[in-house]
């Protein structure tokens, strides 16, 4: 959106960003919501602050939300800002609600003759206000925390091509590579997609150069987008990961498009296996086994992908003893290890669904069941399952779990 100048203040504008209220107030019988937030940049001289203006509160006006952006947008134009103690690098939250005489932390506005219907501008004079960091506002860690990764800026990544929420293929403008990025400000970003990154990127660390994971080609970073200075030596923030990119596609597209007996698929359940079997190894879990977090590379091998350990995990894949859990990723290890290995026998089953009836998909059912018993502590474990995927070709098997 463009830029507001503001005729009262040399050199001042606001560029307005995202208008959020208070979602159920309808639902709740409330005449209006109690709670709106319009995020800006203010700009004066030759500096700049994010700040998220935040009003408490009814001002009585029926009218639909575009209006009450509009005339929200308005009131925030009129705000002095320069009388607040705005914080720099980051985002401000400015919260503002009716307080009682005596106060003397009132908001000062700018009123003009155009603004005198404006419902905000009525009630300025009654309006406190409080300072503090936006807590909902993007974190963009600090490319020191992973000294060990390539540094790519950001703005060396080109053609971005959205293939899910927050991901994208890439191409490096300097050599042509394609990689995917994958951003933090996704969207409906919230604090803890931060901590998916950080995770991400440890587990990315421990695993490198390791096959069958997802192998990371470095850090994505910019300048703080928050930065109120335009000085030179800002330190740098991640703005994403940039990881290899899989020319393959998906095993979910795969299925979906019932193109299994195309490719040699036999391979890909020890290939996801020893992957996964490499994470109990380290202590660790992914949590979100499922084909959409496997891919292919040029070679047809099989590639474990979103690897945070922290991130969603989608409920038709949860292992039933979690399924009711509000926060499994905070589960003890062996309960999370034992969810990977029973949605690790789902994925198989969806293989040996998609292809021929034969010996070795009868064998891998037998393997599935096993992984998939309902009672956790009598459920084969990864590293019990690979000996018997390697046999899978042959006769040798049993048709126990043993």
């Amino acid at each position: 959106m463009p830029s507001v100048y503001l005729s009262n203040i040399s050199n001042a504008s606001v560029e307005f960003k995202t208008y959020s209220e208070e979602l159920d107030y309808s639902a709740e019988g409330k005449p209006e919501p109690n709670i709106r937030s319009q995020t800006l940049v203010y700009r004066f001289n030759s500096s700049q602050w994010w700040i998220t203006v935040t009003f408490q509160g009814y001002v009585y006006s029926l009218i639909s939300k575009r209006e009450r952006r509009n005339e929200f947008r308005t009131f925030a134009s009129l705000i002095d800002y320069n009388s607040l103690p705005l914080l720099d690098d980051t985002i401000t939250e400015l919260i503002l609600a009716e307080v009682s005489g005596g106060q003397n932390s009132k908001v000062i506005i700018h009123e003009s003759e155009a603004s005198a219907n404006n419902p905000f501008v009525r009630i300025a004079s009654k309006l406190g206000w409080t300072i503090r960091e936006d807590p909902s506002r993007v974190v963009y860690p600090l490319c020191d925390e992973f000294p060990s990764f390539r540094l790519i800026n950001l703005n060396e990544l080109s053609d971005k091509k959205e293939i899910a929420d927050g991901v994208f293929q890439v191409i490096n403008i300097n050599n042509k590579t394609p990689y995917i990025l994958k951003v933090v400000n996704r969207p409906l970003y919230h604090p803890h997609d931060t901590e998916v990154i950080r995770k991400e990127l440890e587990n990315l660390e421990i695993f490198r150069n390791v096959p069958n994971i997802v192998q990371a080609a470095g850090i994505a970073v910019s300048t703080n987008p928050y930065m109120t200075s335009s000085r030179r030596d800002q330190p740098l923030v991640v703005m994403g990961i940039v990881l290899e990119y899989y020319s393959g596609g998906s095993l979910q597209r795969i299925l979906s498009e019932h193109h299994l007996l195309g490719f040699p698929w036999e391979q890909w359940a020890l290939q996801i296996a020893t992957a996964l079997c490499c994470f109990h190894k380290a202590g660790k879990s992914h949590m979100d086994i499922k084909p959409s977090n496997v891919v292919l590379d040029a070679d047809g091998n099989a590639v474990l992908i979103d690897i945070s350990g922290i991130g969603g995990i989608t409920h038709g894949w949860r292992a039933p003893e979690i399924r009711d859990e509000i926060l499994p990723s905070e589960l003890p290890v062996e309960m999370r290890q034992s969810h990977d290995t029973w949605a690790y026998g789902k994925l198989l089953l969806e293989l040996v669904l998609h292809a021929e009836d034969n010996p070795v998909t009868k064998k891998l059912k037998q393997i599935a069941d096993c992984l998939m018993i309902e009672k956790m502590n009598e459920r084969m474990t990864i590293s019990e399952a690979i000996p018997k995927l390697k046999l899978a070709g042959s006769d040798n098997i049993h048709d126990t779990c043993e």
